[in-house]
């Protein structure tokens, strides 16, 4: 079987939250979500917002509330989070004063303070997990930050619907990125749309290590395959499309891929590579992305 166009699915809380609503609403929620993600470093509170987006505070806390089983303020809180640890783990020169100045907190000290409280750890702790850490420490600390709900995340909820298939895959190549990131914003910074010809494979006999001896390899599959420099074993994968705005939807994401593998009694291909290639990506400040992730398995 080759390999054939899936159609991405949506792990998006919001947009699974906001989709039964009528449009007048989900405009005046859509736009007050656009305000809490495009401007933290304005540091608005979400009062501020609610009448912004035409919306009287009270009766913004008291929807957004019952919609969203937090209370604007701690979705606000959250969300900053969220971006502050995105930060701290990827941009290693990004000073932690201008992470809180970026993420609307009046200080080092204040974004210290909400760290400590929602994650038990110091902005340096988080910083030495993202080399020290391994994978699915990053994922617990990560879950988290995940949409709440009666029993467990929002994420995960949605994740358990995730579409996945087995596709049988020739030999594939690409063109190595020379002294490319390894880590996705940066690529995305860096090609903008052309971040759709970007793929990167990771040994899966190194997903369980620490990050810094976890060897990814980014390049170019949009090449002749005269031009390869690394090559990619035809075989069995494990594949999915999904839609995704968040650092916490790309680990559930991955982590229910494997969770299938496992329900279904397939065997990891511990001498392969897990793929991650953009399909669509959307240049702008609240865009997300389409990623497809393989992960190859012994048939």
């Amino acid at each position: 079987m080759f390999e054939k166009k899936l159609k991405p699915y949506v792990l998006v809380p919001e947009y699974a939250l906001l989709d039964p609503l009528p449009e007048h609403l989900q405009a005046r929620f859509n736009k007050a979500l656009t305000l809490m993600h495009q401007d933290l470093a304005a540091g608005l509170c979400w009062e501020q917002i609610a009448t912004q987006s035409a919306i009287s505070p009270f009766h913004f806390h008291r929807q957004f509330s019952e919609l969203f089983h937090e209370t604007p303020g701690q979705y606000l809180s959250r969300v900053r989070l969220q971006y502050a640890v995105h930060y701290i783990f990827a941009e290693d020169e990004f000073k932690i004063t201008d992470i809180a100045h970026e993420c609307g907190y009046s200080s080092s000290q204040a974004l210290g303070k909400a760290l400590k409280k929602a994650l038990g750890l110091t902005a340096k702790e988080i910083r030495a997990m993202g080399v020290t850490g391994t994978p699915r420490q990053t994922a617990d600390l990560m879950s988290k930050l995940a949409h709440p709900t009666e029993s467990g995340s929002l994420e995960n909820k949605l994740a358990k619907d995730l579409p996945c298939e087995l596709v049988w895959y020739p030999q594939r190549g690409m063109k190595l990125l020379p002294n490319a990131s390894e880590d996705w914003d940066t690529i995305f910074e860096t090609f903008g749309e052309k971040s759709t010809r970007i793929m990167g494979m990771t040994p899966v006999n190194q997903l369980e290590k620490n990050w810094q001896d976890i060897e990814t390899y980014m390049g170019d599959w949009q090449v002749c395959g005269s031009e390869y420099t690394k090559l990619l074993a035809e075989g069995h994968y494990f594949c999915c499309d999904v839609y995704l705005v968040s650092d916490t939807a790309y680990i559930v994401a991955l982590e229910q891929l494997f969770k299938v593998i496992e329900s279904l009694g397939y065997q990891l291909d511990t001498n392969g590579h897990l793929v991650e290639i953009i399909r669509d990506i959307e240049i702008t400040e609240t865009g997300g992305v389409t990623f497809s992730f393989q992960v190859p398995v012994i048939v």
